[in-house]
Formats: structure tokens, sequence, C-alpha cells
């Protein structure tokens, strides 16, 4: 199979990428990703996604996990435990072709793992480098990788698109994957976990990190993209552009019943922890935007709002000494690097200094909640800085202008009943056998939906101008930020500026580097590659 395409110069383009990825992460653990309401757990009632929903339910709901606001910051943030603002990724995405990575000095949670006896291996996105091979992930932990190393691709064609390049994006380790042509990225990556998890001396422990291409957008020409049987499935959904969206979440569940059931048959489902969770916000509106929705949050990807922050996340165990909970304690995403190796047998204070905090203790009950402080970024590129600290969350600025701090992403279709019966009929049901109760799940549902209004009852709104002046949000009482209270509170405000400013002594520059030309695919066979290793 061959490809042509027209070799073009080198342009400079400032991409905003708004988008939202899946991510699969078990080391006997796994994890997911999508917008806030885009799970049924979450009050959606459009989308179908019973085999999520099942191990939500029968596991402990995160319903205050917190991710950062795109792509590469949140991944790099997962994999090494550190605020992005001390691995210098904190602002926007690695662009397709700059020659700049999540540096090498720092260590990451497969190579943790490994030195316990792990097995790591690595699936989909990976988004964190490639231009030099000691950025790929074969060169960075992970025993074996398939997937694509930029952030997005055709989900059929596996092109990747960035004004004026275009290559391939797929491969397996450093070796590009030609027969991916045709089929379907979800199910290609689907196939190679059970792959390898079949191959996998069970004696041994496994860690897998999957980060799906799924629901993220494709190229500009057709961004929504599923096979049509899928997308049949949801006719009744209007507009067209959420009915296929629907059929790329469908793709994704089904996914994840797929690999609890290769985990069943392999005998390792009884140990292992799995862990899902979004990498940002779903981009409703914004570049790459895939219809998905935060609703009833503020915001969507690429801002320091909730709906770009405040993520779906859940961790399901048979060893987890608590169940079917929705916890509301604070958790970032840095934190799931210590809590997984204190779980996996490794002793925290061997993780040296990382922003992480170990959560195992209190995800089994045994503690009260670690953690009282998220940073979620200090962008001075963008402009912006956010932090919550208790119940309280401030923001000084926002991405791009403002332009997407609104609420957006409200379902017009969500008059359609739960289906309820779909969640006890589903694969991780019917394996688990954890859900009989439909009142139990329309509890744990209920909790986990998130209602904004107590603030407001109290204070009427009161509108934020974060361009102008610094906000101040109480998140427990008004999760939607629709009450500014910083002219409330300014003692607060002051103690905020205070931890920022402590914040601020320890900030590594921004790494983000130009597009290269020399990375223009039409040079290397039409694919992207790591162009500076052939200088």
């Amino acid at each position: 199979m061959s490809l042509s395409f027209q070799c073009t110069g080198h342009i400079g383009i400032l991409e905003i990428t708004i988008n939202l990825f899946n991510n699969i992460l078990f080391p006997d653990n796994l994890l997911i990703f999508q917008g806030w309401n885009d799970v049924g757990f979450h009050g959606a009632n459009d989308v179908s996604t019973p085999n999520i929903d099942a191990l939500a339910y029968s596991g402990l709901i995160l319903n205050s996990h917190y991710s950062e606001a795109i792509c590469t910051p949140s991944r790099a943030a997962l994999l090494t435990g550190k605020y992005p603002i001390h691995t210098g990724t904190q602002h926007g995405v690695i662009m397709e072709g700059a020659p700049w990575g999540l540096p090498l000095d720092q260590k990451l949670l497969p190579q943790y793992l490994n030195k316990l006896g792990y097995s790591s291996h690595a699936f989909g996105k990976w988004h964190l480098g490639y231009y030099r091979k000691e950025y790929t992930p074969t060169y960075r932990g992970f025993k074996t990788h398939y997937g694509f190393w930029n952030g997005y691709q055709d989900y059929f064609s596996h092109i990747v698109q960035f004004a004026p390049f275009e290559g391939f994006d797929m491969r397996r380790n450093m070796t590009v994957d030609w027969s991916s042509i045709g089929h379907y990225t979800t199910r290609l990556i689907t196939k190679e976990i059970a792959r390898v998890v079949r191959s996998h001396n069970a004696s041994n422990p496994l860690f897998l990190y999957v980060a799906h291409l799924a629901v993220h957008a494709a190229n500009y020409e057709v961004p929504l993209q599923a096979p049509q049987s899928s997308i049949d499935k949801f006719k009744h959904l209007e507009p067209v552009e959420r009915r296929i969206y629907a059929a790329m979440l469908w793709e994704l569940d089904q996914s994840l019943g797929k690999l609890v059931q290769e985990f069943k048959d392999k005998g390792i489902l009884d140990d292992t922890i799995i862990v899902f969770l979004s990498d940002n916000g779903a981009a409703t509106k914004g570049l790459h935007k895939n219809h998905g929705s935060n609703w009833p949050l503020k915001g969507e990807k690429i801002t320091p709002w909730e709906g770009g922050l405040r993520t779906v996340s859940f961790v399901w165990s048979p060893i987890l000494k608590r169940k079917k909970q929705v916890l509301n304690n604070l958790m970032h995403i840095t934190d799931w690097l210590p809590t997984l190796f204190t779980a996996a047998g490794g002793n925290r204070n061997k993780l040296g200094d990382i922003d992480g905090v170990d959560q195992w203790d209190f995800l089994n009950g045994n503690s009260v909640s670690p953690r009282n402080e998220i940073l979620h970024n200090i962008d001075d590129a963008y402009g912006y800085s956010a932090l919550r600290s208790g119940e309280y969350k401030y923001v000084n600025g926002s991405a791009i202008f403002g332009h997407l701090d609104n609420w957006v992403g409200r379902l017009r279709n969500n008059s359609y009943p739960y289906d309820v019966s779909s969640i006890v009929g589903s694969v991780v049901n019917r394996i688990t056998g954890d859900l009989e109760d439909i009142l139990e799940i329309e509890g744990l549902r209920m909790n986990a939906t998130v209602v904004c209004s107590k603030t407001g009852q109290r204070w009427g709104k009161v509108a934020c101008r974060p361009m102008k002046r610094p906000c101040l949000f109480n998140i427990a009482e008004d999760p939607c930020e629709r009450v500014d209270l910083w002219g409330r509170y300014p003692e607060k405000v002051a103690e905020f500026e205070e931890k920022l400013k402590t914040y601020r002594r320890s900030v590594t520059p921004p790494g983000n580097k130009r597009v290269e030309s020399k990375a223009n695919p039409c040079l290397h066979n039409n694919t992207w590659t790591d162009w500076a290793d052939y200088d």
C-alpha cells in the first residue's frame, strides 16, 4: 500500500489544540476519558455507555477528580506525578513537527513499575514528543507500543494533517504499520491489547497504558468518524454530529467490555486495578470540536474552568476495601503515580520530589483525604493562573482571550429514559455480578450528577471578568462557577495570590518549540517520524 502527498514548505502556526481523547491504564489497572456529561453515570441519557457505567457504579466514582486543561500537560502530569510547571509542559501541546518532548530527565510511571517486576506496554496516542527516538514510548519504560505519536489522526486512514503537512502515523514500536489502513483505530487498539494480554505470562505483574484516540476529533475534513453499523444504533439522535459522537463513545464502551472479558479469561481480573479517567474536558465548540458535553460545568477543553479541568474518573478493583460509593475528595491526575506505585507494593518515599499525593489508603477507607490543594496551572503564554484550595478556586485570566468561557453542551435529547437494564445486562456486569439493585444504581447516579445552585440562591449570579481582574468561587456550593465572590472575600483572594507567588518560584520555562520543515512527512516516506535522527 502506498500513499502520495504533495511536499510543501514550512508554515509558522500556533495551533490551539482542543482535543478529547481517551486513555486506558491498567498495571493490573486501566484508565480512559471523555467529557463530563458524556457518560450515563453523570446524568447523560442520549449516549449509551453501559460497560463504563457498570464499572463505575461497582467501584468508586471520583466526583472531584481534576486533570489538566489540555492533552500534553495531562499526559506529562500522569506519567511523572508532577505539575506541568515543573516539567515545562504547561503551555499548549507538542505540535506535529516541533523538536521537543517531555524532558528525558523525567522518570515515568512505567520505569518505576518495571523496578517492581512489571511488564509495561503502551497503546494508542503518545503526544509527548518523538523528534528523536529517545522521546518515544519504547525508550521511556514501555516494553512495547502500538499506536501513534501525534495528538490525533483519521480513524481509518491514520493520516495526520497539520497544515501544510500531512502524513501517516501508526506504528508498532518503531516500525510503521501500513497494514492498519482501512481499519478503525479504536478496534485496532482493542485487538492489540487483547493480543498482549493473551500472550502475557500471568505469573508476572502487567501494566498497560492505553490512550484511545476516541473520542477525539479526527482531521478537519471529517472530524467525527465511526463504523456505520455503530452510527445506525443512534438514528434517533439529532444533530447528526452528536449521533456520530455517540457511536464513537459506543465503540469505546464496547472496547472496555472486551478488555474486561480478556482479563477475566486470562484469570487476572481478580487482581486488577482499573482506573478510568479523562485528561481534560470535551471540546464542544473549539478547534477540533467533537460535540462532547461538559454540561452543566462552565468552559471546555483548554480553559481554566471546571468544564476543562474537572474530569470523568473512577477506580474499580476487587482488592479495594470500599466500593459502590461516590467520593467528593480532591484528587489530581498527578496522584495516580504515587497511588498506583503504592498499590503495586512500592515505597512512596522512593519517588523523590513529586507533586502527586498517595491516595491508596484513602481509597481503601483507612485515612482522611490527603489532598486539600491543586495547582491547576500557571500558563503565562496564554496569561492565566488557576488554583484550588479547600472549597475555593481562584482564576486570573483565561485561555485564548476568554473565547470559550461559556456554558455549552446542554443536551437537547436528554428526555430519553436512562436504560438501567443495559447496565445490569452489560458485559462488565455479567462478568463481575456486582449490580442487581436498580434503586442502588439510581442513587449512585443521582449522587454523581452535578447540581449548580446553592451559592446562586444566596447571592444571585455575579459575573466573572477574568481578563480584567481575578475571580473567586466556592466550588463546593457553586460547581458551575456562576457566582464570583472576589468582592466579598478580599482576604481569601490575597491568600491565593500569596500561594501562587510560592509556586512561581519553582516554575520551569515552557519547552515549546516552533515546527521544523525538516519534519515534513513527504521527506520521510510520507510518515511522521523521528526526523532529527536522520539529519
